[in-house]
């Protein structure tokens, strides 16, 4: 034994020291629980049946006048009785429903026995007061019947006798216990008296019984005189003083008079009934004064036997419970310092540790005892505490480095994704996903001058940021200034016009500077929940992204405008041949998968070389541009106007019919009929283009056949007088035209 226990650890062996205490507390308070729990349920249980007692006595009381009603409406044939005895009935009714209601919320089995047989007989009340208004029962039947209710109704008050323990209870109980049969055998008395009053004379059986009934209620009196309280004792003289006990004890004098047949016709039935009667009710008043004194002074009894058994019960679970916070305690003061001391002396500082891990485990600070466990543990604390600031410098070190080395991948990528973007839309998006990643705490947005360079241009933002469509830059004091700009709370400065309402939260404004020239802004906020100072410590990493970002905008552009100048005509501002040709392409490419038709139209400036000749080439060049802004205006929707050359264009009409690209053609000739250029003060002719329309798929599926066939159109046109259109292959007129001839002409010309 000793063994197993010097074997086990040390919580155990604190668990164990109060057990046995424990057990011998919890089986004493249990026993004594449960005598003061039984004592009071069984004070319980006398209170309910004595708060329902003026149910079962109503019910006994109105049983016995129907009973004396009863026997006297037999005797007397019918005679006497007949109105009151529908009253009665009426009113035992009227009780009885009350009891039949109340009676089962009482607990126990001899309550339900007597409860139910008092139910069954109950059922036969109908039978039996029908033979009763028939005269086929006899008295005694009538009156045996009543009785046997009576005294099962009077059994359950009785049975509560066997609950009382204490001896003032039992005695009060006694008495009024007497009190109660001695109004039973006076409503005995009352239905014998009403029996031979109504009958004219007493049969020796009645005689026999109407004397014997007022010696024994004598009997009752007496065990109630000597049980009762005398304050009781004084009520019953008072209420049995009078003309109450006078004028009964007159008519039984009449009665014991007359024995054995003799004629005592001179007394009603009536008037004995009504004076007996005034006789029970003091007795039911004396009964109802002693229940209500019983309920009383039980419910009393209830409520010491409810608090002691309580007292008992919180003082029990006190003890066990102080008990078990003291064994607690002494646990918890033991048992969990030591298992951090031998934890501590089994982590190593600088070993790191797994991730959700805690990040106290191995720490004493909180071991503040001062008995030997706490002296050990400062001591070992103090210890680790050299070794945990050592390795805490070494990690700062290290996630330093790592967010170093992030930071340089973040911006080599970075610089890398944006120098191989192919449009400025595209870098835009690059951005805008790349500054999510570095500056997962900051919003951002981001701003680019306009080509006129009045406004600046929101294109894109991160985190949710808001974004201005145009911002001025004189509404930003970076830009005014030419340098970085941060608005910090507290501080003595001014907030910039593109963020109000301003709300005083700190912000940051990054220039964007590209070959010593400002292209940009860049916009930062904290996002929700970063202090301020997590967001400025973003401030060198924001303006490194910033010089990689101004870089490729700054290339973009050129790009762009690279681009633009490589497609675009620079004197009429249409796109160019290079451009024409490569969107041609494309449209045969996709009208050959789709089998879309759609028509080229080849526009030529009629005598073109005279406006040269006649009036220079600065005339000529504001023809081309007059012609070129023509065809812009009326081409609508995905038509599209091209300079191919000299005074040479083409329009691309996808989707077109060759009637419809014929009326848009001479609708397009008819608007450049109508053009006025003015030079030098003077008004130049009136110009005219010649045009030709070729169709695909019926004149070619090629781009270079398609403008060949549109360049013959144009010539038809050029040989049926200039100003007109012709469809390819689809001439007016049928004479043959020389297009060598032709071709000649224009070069003279």
């Amino acid at each position: 034994m000793f063994k197993f226990i010097a074997d086990r650890n040390i919580g155990f062996k604190i668990g164990l020291l109060p057990v046995l205490p424990l057990i011998l507390i919890i089986v004493t308070n249990s026993v004594a629980l449960n005598r003061d729990y039984q004592l009071f349920k069984s004070s319980d249980f006398t209170q309910d049946v004595l708060a329902y007692t003026p149910a079962i006595t109503d019910l006994v009381h109105e049983l016995q006048i129907e009973r004396g009603l009863s026997v006297g409406f037999i005797e007397s044939n019918g005679l006497v009785f007949g109105d009151e005895i529908i009253a009665s009935r009426a009113a035992s009714d009227a009780v009885l429903a009350r009891f039949l209601t109340t009676i089962p919320a009482l607990t126990g089995s001899e309550f339900s026995q007597l409860r139910s047989h008092i139910h069954e007989v109950i059922n036969q009340l109908p039978t039996v007061r029908d033979e009763i208004d028939g005269k086929t029962l006899r008295s005694g039947q009538a009156e045996r019947f009543f009785t046997l209710i009576i005294s099962d109704l009077l059994a359950m008050v009785k049975s509560v006798v066997l609950l009382v323990e204490e001896a003032d209870t039992l005695r009060a109980f006694e008495a009024f216990l007497a009190v109660l049969e001695a109004k039973e055998h006076a409503g005995l008395e009352r239905a014998a008296g009403s029996a031979g009053f109504a009958a004219g004379k007493f049969d020796l059986e009645t005689y026999e019984r109407f004397s014997r009934l007022n010696a024994i209620q004598t009997s009752y009196l007496e065990t109630f005189r000597l049980n009762a309280h005398p304050r009781d004792i004084v009520f019953l003289d008072q209420r049995l003083t009078g003309s109450v006990t006078d004028e009964v004890e007159v008519l039984r004098q009449q009665a014991y008079s007359s024995p054995f047949g003799a004629d005592i016709s001179q007394v009603s039935a009536r008037q004995w009934f009504e004076a007996s009667t005034n006789r029970i009710e003091a007795l039911k008043d004396v009964e109802d004064k002693m229940a209500l004194g019983l309920f009383e002074f039980a419910a009393g009894a209830t409520a010491e036997l409810k608090s002691a058994f309580i007292t008992r019960l919180v003082l029990s679970i006190g003890v066990i419970a102080l008990t078990v916070l003291i064994s607690i305690l002494v646990y918890m003061s033991v048992v969990p310092p030591i298992h951090r001391v031998v934890r501590a002396m089994n982590i190593d500082p600088l070993d790191d540790r797994p991730e959700g891990a805690d990040a106290n485990e191995g720490a004493l600070d909180d071991v503040l005892q001062k008995d030997e466990i706490g002296q050990l543990a400062r001591s070992l604390n103090e210890f680790k505490t050299r070794l945990r600031v050592s390795q805490q410098a070494e990690q700062v070190h290290i996630v330093r480095e790592r967010a170093l080395i992030t930071e340089v991948k973040l911006l080599s990528d970075l610089n890398e994704w944006l120098q191989s973007s192919t449009s400025l839309d595209e870098l835009f998006e690059m951005t805008s996903k790349f500054m999510q990643r570095m500056l997962p705490n900051c919003k951002g947005s981001v701003y680019v001058y306009s080509n006129s360079r009045d406004v600046l241009d929101g294109v894109c933002t991160w985190n949710d940021a808001s974004l201005h469509a145009h911002i001025k830059p004189d509404d930003c004091w970076s830009l005014r200034r030419g340098r970085s700009y941060t608005y910090q709370s507290g501080e003595i400065k001014f907030s910039c016009e593109h963020t109000k309402p301003h709300n005083d939260e700190t912000y940051t404004c990054l220039p964007i500077l590209a070959h010593g020239e400002t292209v940009g802004l860049i916009h930062l906020t904290p996002c929700e929940g970063v202090s301020e100072e997590d967001f400025l410590a973003n401030f060198k990493l924001a303006q490194a992204a910033a010089e990689q970002i101004s870089l490729a905008i700054a290339n973009g552009k050129m790009r762009d405008q690279l681009r633009q100048q490589s497609i675009q005509d620079p004197l009429t501002g249409l796109f160019n041949r290079r451009h024409f040709i490569d969107m041609l392409r494309h449209q045969v490419e996709r009208s050959s998968r789709t089998g879309e038709i759609f028509c080229l139209a080849s526009v030529d400036v009629d005598h073109f070389k005279k406006f040269n000749d006649n009036h220079g080439h600065d005339a000529g060049d504001m023809v081309l541009r007059a012609v070129g802004s023509t065809l812009e205006r009326m081409c609508v929707g995905q038509e599209l106007p091209c300079r191919i050359g000299g005074e040479e264009f083409m329009v691309l009409m996808p989707g077109s019919t060759a009637e419809a690209a014929e009326a848009q053609a001479n609708a397009l000739r008819k608007s450049i009929n109508e053009i006025t250029v003015n030079y030098g003060g003077k008004t130049l002719p009136k110009i005219s283009i010649s045009v030709g329309i070729a169709v695909y798929p019926v004149h070619g599926n090629i781009p270079q056949e398609l403008m060949n066939v549109a360049d013959e159109a144009l010539y038809a046109s050029k040989g049926k007088g200039r100003d007109c259109v012709t469809i390819a292959g689809h001439q007016k007129s049928p004479e043959v035209v020389d297009f060598e001839a032709v071709r000649a002409e224009m070069e003279e010309l």
